[in-house]
């Protein structure tokens, strides 16, 4: 059974905003979250609020440091009154949980107000290669064979706000990726291997079975243009995953986050779209930028002949507007010259 409770405060700005612009904004699932509680008492719920939150703030941040901010402990302290609303759901195990979902808005403009890194929720996926050393052969972790062995890092990996995927490991990927290569550390190979899988990230592991029955650990993160890597000997799995998927995601924080700033103390930064030759280019460019709405303050600035020239206010830098475009988007980011100018080419699907 499902029962719906709602923030008076927020149905009220809710309804000013629907009737008032006409624009209704569905909840974000990116601010939403579910703890377990013991019961339905009042000192639960707030205490599966505090928790909601506090994972919301490690999602969005890609920082499991952040309460040491004070405004974002302080905040997690009340977090029922930065709830939409909340629901309770019980589970099929008898369990009970409770559903929320938290005012976005606030929480972009505490990462605004306080300039903490924020990684917004269109994310790349991580592509997982592990290969194991086993006594008479050496072979590739498969989904399907080694659930057990797999199950930490979706749990880790959800954690982190980050969608999980495992190779199909069939011909094509045998004739992309040995097993072997992985031994060799041929990255290029990983990286040819994980575009199949519309990603440029990839975690990739190598573990030796000990005769202690402790693993000799090998992590790598291979990114777009660089790798990083983690050596260590373990025997909690946990524990191996927990300390992989954070070597990856960190990287993939670090080279994709941006810095929100306070739209008054921001300068300007203007980005160009070349290639928009239909009213088809521009509308298909006006979504992407339509999204970026939600985190920066942009205008037209001018249209001419084949460009288009906005005014984004909200981050730094040119190179962070270019992080805040989608992979997939068909605009192509030329390299940054100039720290306050952005040139995009749009190539049409």
């Amino acid at each position: 059974m499902r029962r719906i409770y709602a923030n008076p405060l927020a149905i009220l700005i809710t309804t000013t905003c629907l009737f008032g612009s006409g624009i209704a904004l569905a909840a974000d699932e990116f601010f939403a979250e579910a703890v377990a509680v013991e019961d339905r008492s009042a000192g639960e719920l707030a205490r599966a609020a505090g928790d909601a939150l506090t994972r919301v703030f490690v999602r969005v941040s890609g920082d499991e440091q952040i309460l040491d901010e004070a405004a974002f402990n302080e905040a997690v302290q009340n977090a029922q009154s930065h709830v939409l609303l909340y629901s309770y759901q019980d589970d099929q195990d008898g369990g009970t949980r409770i559903f929320f979902e938290f005012d976005d808005a606030f929480v972009r403009s505490l990462f605004r107000d306080h300039s903490i890194l924020y990684w917004e929720q269109r994310r790349p996926p991580l592509v997982i290669w592990l290969a194991l050393d086993e006594p008479f052969s050496r072979r590739f972790a498969a989904r399907s064979d080694d659930v057990e062995l797999l199950a930490p890092s979706l749990e880790r990996l959800e954690l982190r706000g980050v969608e999980a995927r495992f190779p199909l490991l069939d011909l094509a990927d045998s004739a992309a990726l040995s097993v072997n290569a992985i031994w060799e550390r041929d990255f290029d190979q990983v990286r040819r291997a994980s575009a199949r899988y519309g990603t440029e990230h990839a975690l990739v592991g190598r573990w030796i079975d000990l005769s202690d029955g402790s693993k000799l650990v090998d992590w790598y993160y291979v990114g777009p243009k660089q790798s990083e890597n983690l050596q260590f000997r373990a025997t909690e799995l946990s524990d191996i995953w927990d300390r992989g998927i954070d070597l990856a995601v960190d990287a993939m924080r670090d080279s994709l986050a941006v810095t929100l700033q306070q739209f008054e103390m921001s300068e300007a930064i203007a980005v160009s779209v070349k290639g928009v030759k239909s009213y088809a280019d521009y509308r298909a460019i006006s979504s992407v930028f339509d999204e970026l709405g939600q985190l920066v303050d942009l205008r037209i600035d001018s249209l001419n002949s084949d460009t288009v020239i906005y005014r984004v206010v909200g981050v730094p830098s040119a190179e962070q507007v270019a992080r805040l475009i989608p992979s997939r988007s068909g605009l192509l980011a030329q390299p940054v010259t100039r720290r306050g100018e952005l040139e995009l080419i749009w190539e049409s699907f």
